[in-house]
C-alpha cells in the first residue's frame, strides 16, 4: 500500500465541501425565518402600538379581558387536569412508599427471628456469585492473553524479518482507517441534517 493507493479526494475534501455547502444552507435558511419571523413581530407590535395610540381606554379594556379570559382558562385547566393528575400520582406514591416499608419491616423481622441463617444464606449467596465471576474473569483473561500473545509473537517476528515494510504497513493501515472513520462520520453527519 502507498500514498497513492489512499483516495483523499473522495474520502475527505469531497465529503468535506458537501457538509460545508449543507450546513451553510441550513444556516441561511435559518437567518431568512429569523428575519421573517422579526419582521412579523415588528409589525403586530406597530399595529398594536397604533391601536392602543389611537383608542386606549377600548383597547385596554380589551387587553384586560382577554388576559382575565386567559387567566380563567389557565386556573380551568390547572384545577381540571394538572391538579387531580398530581394529586393521583402523589398517592400512588404514597401507597407504594407504604407498601415498601412494610415489605422492609418484613425482611427486617425475618432477620431478627433468624439472624444466624440469614447471615449464611447471604454470605452463601454473595460468594458463589464472586466465584462464578471470578472463574469467568479468569477464563476469559486467559483466552485474551494466549490471543495477544499470540499477536505479539507474530508482530515481533515481522518486525524482525521485515522491519521496514512492517512499520510502512501499520502506518498505511492506520491512516485508512482515520479516513475511513472520517468519511464514516462526515456521511453520517450529511444523512442527518
Amino acid at each position: 500500500m502507498s500514498i497513492e493507493d489512499l483516495d483523499y479526494q473522495a474520502k475527505i475534501i469531497a465529503p468535506s465541501k458537501q457538509l460545508y455547502a449543507q450546513l451553510s444552507e441550513q444556516a441561511n435558511e435559518l437567518l431568512a425565518q429569523a428575519k421573517e419571523s422579526a419582521l412579523e413581530l415588528h409589525a403586530k407590535v406597530a399595529e398594536t402600538s397604533l391601536g392602543f395610540y389611537e383608542h386606549p381606554v377600548e383597547t385596554a379594556t380589551r387587553w384586560q379581558a382577554e388576559a382575565t379570559e386567559k387567566g380563567n382558562q389557565l386556573y380551568a385547566t390547572f384545577n381540571d387536569n394538572i391538579l387531580p393528575a398530581v394529586k393521583a400520582d402523589y398517592e400512588q406514591l404514597i401507597v407504594t412508599l407504604v407498601d415498601y416499608g412494610l415489605q422492609s419491616r418484613q425482611s427486617f423481622q425475618v432477620f431478627l427471628d433468624n439472624p444466624e441463617q440469614m447471615t449464611v444464606e447471604a454470605f452463601t449467596a454473595f460468594n458463589q456469585s464472586l466465584s462464578a465471576f471470578i472463574e469467568h474473569s479468569l477464563k476469559v483473561s486467559s483466552l485474551m492473553l494466549n490471543e495477544l500473545s499470540s499477536k505479539a509473537s507474530e508482530i515481533i517476528s515481522l518486525l524482525i524479518e521485515q522491519p521496514m515494510e512492517t512499520i510502512e504497513a501499520f502506518y498505511y493501515q492506520s491512516l485508512t482507517t482515520l479516513l475511513n472513520s472520517y468519511f464514516d462520520i462526515v456521511s453520517s453527519a450529511l444523512v442527518s441534517l
